[in-house]
């Protein structure tokens, strides 16, 4: 019986073990509209969510951005399917992502589409409804390839909408 009884304890210690994980959420998310800082109109819109979590050893990371940006005579969407590679600092409120994405830039001759990498790097520096502050900002590189030159590059500020970056930690 006290054999029995030192197994159903023992089990019961690995079990409280198993569910006393943690998990930890981190990334980044926004949309809304960017421009220069003295900007009177926006000239950019976008959108994105990003992730990464960390639990059981294991880490598992998505998410895409998309960006649309008009030139005086063109119009360039960059888009990213599928982060690759995902960074976040939450006390300064930094993310930066990458991964593999295609820019189509579109003028009165047509489309061009160019498939690449995609880096950004956005920055949570107030909430959505304060005005005071820093605003937050965006920051968009495209290159054909890693170590290449940016084909397209885009920098700004959130004039409406809101990024938020995020670090969570949870114990099961």
């Amino acid at each position: 019986m006290k054999r029995k009884l030192l197994w159903l304890v023992a089990i019961g210690a690995l079990a409280a073990l198993a569910y006393a994980q943690t998990a930890t959420l981190r990334g980044a998310a926004g949309q809304g509209l960017a421009g220069a800082p003295d900007a009177e109109r926006p000239n950019a819109q976008f959108r994105f969510a990003v992730k990464e979590l960390e639990f059981n050893g294991q880490t598992r990371r998505g998410g895409s951005f998309e960006i649309e940006v008009r030139g005086e005579n063109s119009v360039t969407t960059v888009h990213l399917p599928n982060v690759e590679r995902l960074a976040v600092n939450a006390e300064e409120g930094v993310a930066a992502f990458s991964g593999r994405g295609w820019a189509a830039q579109r003028t009165r001759q047509g489309v061009r589409r160019t498939q690449g990498i995609v880096f950004v790097r956005v920055e949570d520096n107030r909430s959505a409804d304060s005005t005071e502050g820093d605003p937050d900002t965006i920051a968009v590189a495209f290159r054909t390839a890693p170590d290449a030159e940016p084909v397209f590059t885009y920098r700004g500020v959130v004039l409406r909408g809101d990024i938020r970056v995020f670090e969570e930690t949870r114990s099961r």
